[in-house]
């Protein structure tokens, strides 16, 4: 059964504190990442194939990966954009359709910085190009706090925002904080959503729920070798001993 991987970034430069580290990953890095999934045989596919795998058994190509941006930093246009384009992979950039134009007011200021938001003239530029444009609510909340009624208004309103802005039906989503229940997976199916991308680590196919697709989270640190290993395992957060550990409990177990 063929798999594909989704890999989740965020910020696309240089860290400014400790804590934006997990969550910047600078443009040299980025490309990096994108030139070694390349040589690897890694194809890229856009989030409407993913949602056409699901809905029509469209198949994909083996080795398929799909690049997520979460929250709409301005970096994804002036920085991750034009390697996008260079390389000629799409993206899907999820956003928080209330901070457009804004900054990153849901973040703690005293870990990190004061960062600008896409604004709708570079959303509609990149829109033009290969990057689709998903859902993240309107005010990125915790889902799983609020009542129905509010998480069904930052569905339905942020949904409604994109699609006037760009012309267009705005079929994804990507929950905030990765955090969501039964109750708000079926509320995002029953506001039109099509896939939806949860921070649960592994692999997808056929079988997965494309209304909690699972993906990699990419660190604004990780070098070619852990980005690799994160893929070859499907989890979040790689170490020089684990394939030694995993290969070893495999053997153990055969021999049991």
């Amino acid at each position: 059964m063929h798999s594909f991987v989704i890999l989740m970034y965020h910020m696309i430069s240089e860290p400014k504190t400790a804590a934006e580290v997990k969550y910047a990953c600078s443009q040299k890095r980025f490309e990096q990442h994108l030139q070694m999934l390349l040589c690897a045989g890694f194809k890229p596919v856009s989030i409407k194939a993913i949602e056409e795998y699901f809905s029509t058994q469209t198949p994909l190509p083996d080795q398929a990966f799909l690049i997520t941006l979460d929250d709409g930093f301005e970096d994804n246009y002036s920085n991750a954009f034009p390697i996008l384009q260079r390389y000629q992979i799409p993206a899907v950039i999820y956003l928080a359709t209330g901070l457009v134009g804004k900054s990153n007011q849901w973040m703690c200021a005293s870990t990190f910085s004061e960062r600008k938001m896409l604004s709708w003239t570079q959303i509609k530029d990149m829109a033009n190009h290969d990057i689709d444009f998903g859902s993240h609510t309107i005010s990125h909340p915790k889902l799983t706090e609020l009542d129905d009624n509010s998480v069904s208004k930052e569905l339905v309103e942020s949904k409604k925002i994109i699609e006037d802005q760009l012309s267009m039906e705005c079929k994804h989503f990507a929950y905030p904080y990765g955090l969501l229940t039964e109750k708000t997976r079926d509320l995002v199916q029953y506001a039109g959503f099509k896939t939806a991308c949860s921070t649960r680590s592994g692999f997808n196919n056929v079988e997965r729920d494309p209304l909690v697709l699972h993906r990699i989270e990419v660190y604004g640190d990780d070098s070619n070798w852990k980005l690799k290993q994160k893929i070859r395992f499907g989890m979040n957060d790689a170490s020089i001993f684990f394939p030694l550990k995993y290969y070893s409990s495999r053997l153990l177990a055969r021999i049991g």
